[in-house]
């Protein structure tokens, strides 16, 4: 038999626990079921991607739900505390549990297909016993950006004999890691990293290696930044800060005309240098890569100011660094040129030892499902491709006017890239061929430093969206048109060395994105008890606590 829903939502990551909540607490009556291919609650926190030692960037009171603390009397994690995988696999439940999402979860079911019905969707949906259909009036697509991993091809893989894995699998293969000596990772993301230190702990030696013509090592910060030595991951969500990062949707916070002064002016523009050079600064000094010649081969090869989400913070037992500095952890700036029995050989002639080769080579960015029946127009633009490539030059130039700071782009080491397409939705949720129809959104497919609050927020704006609830929305094609283009094209620009060109990266810009969605809804996004505060205070998720009561008061729906 064929189930039906008035709502599915797919994934229990972040953002899908926070759209299914805004929606059940709005609907508790209807038919809602919450879809996932894995066992448990959490997606990149999920129980079978943990593994030990395994934390969070962000610290305690930057990672939570508005209304859902993680309490110290619970959870057991203190102020300044990175929190612990399965920490945040429990919290993750835990909430579930607590707004009725856990009981319409059902788990181990993954969603191949999509296809659109004159009244909403039918899913194609494989689980253990089978394929399955489920149909819905309407559909949440929350599967986020970490669920398929890029996963490369070497010459000679067949022959190498030994454990070959994405770091997505580090802790499902964990048995087959046991007693390794020397163990190869790939990559210099913080994932890299984190899988190094892991082997490390556990008795390995690691070869740590960084294809040259990538963007290099990550930005990685101590957990205080800035003379000042604010907390990193508050920082970044700090009003008067974020003008310092130009942004299309920037005048959303009130102080447009800051912005445009900072934007506009070649005086402006100098303070905006300065502001990146001095936060720049500080994390390379404090990391003191200079003082060990392995070390200087971690040095971030371009400036902080481009490089979005993928900063990270410092949130080891023990130093990463000194692990470098001891020879536990070697660093190659070089290709591979072939794998062999047991060993990883580079482009420069080098063989090293490989009882295992762990890659921390990213994610595909784009969504694993298949849609059927949607032409060009039902999920991006309804532009054919030339019409696309004649409006994203528009767009260029529209972005550099607006923002001429962005024109000096970084030369950069990596072999240009041929993207498809970025993600070109409304509000970065909805295909604007299906802004209408009301039925239809992505959530979390974005990358941000303000996940726990892009995601409670976002999950509420798709329920207001649904419902035809919003306060203000774009009225023409031309207006939705030209948000899209300018969103996303500024991407392009903003983020080069991040994930700019192919989805939304956030950076200082989480904040301002949250307020443009707050006033969407009507709801009051300065949030914050004086103009003082309003400026230099961080906003953190407890500041957003009853923004969910406040839409439901609004809009005449009982509060529970």
């Amino acid at each position: 038999m064929t189930e039906a829903y008035d709502l599915v939502v797919v994934g229990s990551g972040w953002f899908g626990l926070g759209a299914a909540r805004a929606y059940i607490q709005s609907h508790p009556s209807q038919r809602i079921v919450v879809l996932d291919s894995s066992e448990s609650v959490g997606g990149t926190w999920s129980e079978k991607r943990l593994y030990p030692g395994l934390k969070s960037n962000n610290m305690l009171g930057s990672y939570e739900f508005p209304d859902f603390p993680m309490k110290e009397e619970i959870y057991g994690v203190k102020e300044l505390d990175h929190i612990p995988g399965a920490v945040l696999n429990r919290y993750l439940t835990d909430f579930a549990k607590h707004y009725g999402i856990y009981e319409r979860l059902q788990f181990n079911s993954t969603v191949s297909l999509v296809e659109p019905t004159e009244s909403g969707w039918t899913l194609s949906v494989t689980s253990p016993s089978g394929e399955r259909k489920v149909k819905t009036e309407k559909l949440i697509l929350a599967t986020g950006l970490t669920s398929t991993p890029n996963i490369p091809s070497y010459k000679g893989a067949e022959t190498f004999n030994n454990p070959f894995l994405h770091a997505k699998d580090f802790c499902r293969k964990a048995d087959e890691l046991k007693g390794i000596k020397n163990a190869v990772v790939v990559g210099g993301a913080k994932s890299a990293y984190d899988v190094a230190y892991a082997m490390v702990e556990s008795g390995a030696t690691v070869d740590l290696i960084i294809r040259p013509d990538s963007n290099g090592p990550v930005w990685i910060a101590p957990r205080k930044v800035t003379p000042l030595k604010h907390r990193i991951d508050t920082i970044l969500n700090v009003r008067a800060l974020s003008w310092f990062s130009p942004c299309p949707w920037g005048h959303e916070d009130g102080f447009g005309g800051v912005r445009k002064f900072l934007e506009k002016t070649s005086i402006g523009r100098i303070l905006v240098r300065g502001f990146w050079s001095i936060m720049g600064n500080d994390v390379l000094q404090q990391n003191q890569y200079e003082n060990h010649h392995e070390l200087q081969k971690l040095k971030p090869w371009y400036s902080v100011f481009w490089i979005g989400s993928g900063l990270s913070i410092l949130n080891y037992n023990t130093s990463f660094f000194d692990m470098i500095r001891d020879g536990k952890v070697r660093v190659h700036i070089e290709n591979i040129d072939r794998l062999a029995p047991g060993k990883v050989v580079l482009e420069n002639g080098d063989e090293l030892v490989a009882d295992a080769m762990i890659c921390s080579t990213g994610w595909k960015k784009e969504s694993t499902i298949t849609f059927k029946g949607l032409d060009k127009a039902g999920l991006g633009l309804p532009l054919d491709e030339k019409e696309q490539a004649n409006l994203s030059l528009e767009y260029d130039t529209k972005v550099l006017e607006d923002f001429p700071i962005l024109e000096n782009q970084p030369i950069l080491r990596s072999k240009p890239k041929k993207y498809a397409e970025p993600l070109r939705y409304y509000r970065f949720m909805v295909p604007s061929g299906m802004l209408t129809k009301r039925n239809f959104a992505f959530a979390g497919m974005i990358s941000s430093v303000s996940t726990a609050i892009c995601a409670s927020t976002q999950g509420l704006w798709i329920t207001a969206h649904f419902d035809d609830k919003l306060d203000r929305q774009a009225k023409s094609q031309d207006e939705v048109t030209h948000e899209i283009m300018m969103h996303t094209q500024w991407g392009t620009w903003r983020y080069p060395c991040g994930y700019g060109a192919s989805l939304p990266d956030f950076v200082f810009e989480g904040i301002p994105y949250v307020d443009m969605l707050l006033k969407d809804m009507g709801i009051r996004n300065k949030r914050k008890g004086s103009f003082i505060k309003e400026l230099i205070s961080p906003y953190c998720p407890q500041d957003y606590d009853g923004v969910l009561d406040e839409y439901k008061r609004k809009n005449g729906i009982a509060t529970q």
